[in-house]
């Protein structure tokens, strides 16, 4: 009798066996689409997917939630800024207009190696007390001398005299530490806080204050680090979100940007859903060099 269309002994397979060789290939199949999930920029959009792929690729805080707004349940937001679609917020001003505007849905302003200076500021909406957020990064694109980036609240009106400040996040790329600040002109005394950070050209950051009439909270990364009650802190003034690159000197500078994937602005309606109780900031003393 001829052999020829039997199955040699070693190929067959029982029921059990068919079973479990085709839920593999289904487990390879799904191993190979998650990772072609993860790599898609469409695949962006879902926050789980998010959280799994900015753990390979983001470099500082990549951890959902990533706003302290949510940890601490603010509620909606008074005003906010996203941009990922549509035109650059004409509320947005700055005195170099053309180094500021929208690269890859990022706020980015542009600091190239020739200017000292670059301010940007968000004009309505001024507020005395409310919570303030957003998330940052520095780039630095080039060598030479480093510019200090800083994300702050400035008077609304804007004027020459600076003595009243808030300070959420100062630092130059690299440091070890990021530093914050409140100044008051009316009692002559300014309160000043550094947490270690990663602080890398490239790391992702969110900042956040609560400026209440008993006392300023600062937020970094979802975490309250400091809360400053002492009435010496307090100023009344009326508040806009700045944000600033600088160096010492014009020229020489190393090219760089200043991102903002969000900024966003709460009232005090909601209480905080944790506790704010952390350390006070160090006070010292400063001469207002406003009349």
């Amino acid at each position: 009798m001829s052999r020829l269309n039997e199955t040699p002994a070693r190929t067959r397979r029982s029921p059990l066996g068919r079973l479990v060789t085709s839920l593999l290939s289904l487990s390879l199949l799904a191993s190979l689409f998650a990772v072609a999930t993860l790599s898609s920029p469409q695949a962006a959009k879902s926050p789980t997917v998010t959280d799994q792929y900015e753990l390979v690729s983001c470099i500082g805080y990549c951890s959902y939630p990533r706003n302290a707004g949510k940890v601490f349940r603010w509620g909606r937001e008074k005003w906010r800024d996203e941009f990922e679609t549509g035109a650059f917020p004409s509320t947005w001003k700055a005195h170099q207009r053309k180094l500021i505007g929208m690269q890859h849905g990022m706020f980015t302003i542009k600091a190239p190696s020739r200017i000292q200076k670059m301010v940007t500021w968000r004009e309505g909406h001024k507020a005395a007390y409310g919570r303030w957020e957003a998330r940052v990064r520095a780039v630095e694109l080039s060598a030479g001398r480093q510019f200090t980036f800083t994300w702050e609240l400035v008077p609304a009106t804007r004027d020459r005299c600076n003595d009243n400040r808030i300070v959420l996040a100062s630092y130059t790329p690299g440091d070890k530490v990021v530093r914050g600040m409140v100044r008051s002109a009316k009692s002559g005394k300014k309160f000043t806080f550094a947490k270690p950070l990663d602080l890398r050209s490239r790391a992702w950051h969110a900042y956040a204050v609560e400026v209440t009439k008993t006392h300023i909270s600062w937020f970094v990364d979802t975490q309250v680090v400091r809360t400053e009650r002492r009435p010496a802190a307090q100023s009344g003034t009326k508040w806009i979100p700045q944000f600033r690159i600088e160096s010492t000197k014009a020229g020489g500078n190393r090219s760089s940007w200043l991102q903002m994937d969000w900024v966003r602005h709460y009232t005090l309606d909601r209480p905080n859903a944790k506790s704010i109780n952390a350390p006070r900031m160090l006070m010292s003393d400063f001469k207002p060099t406003c009349g």
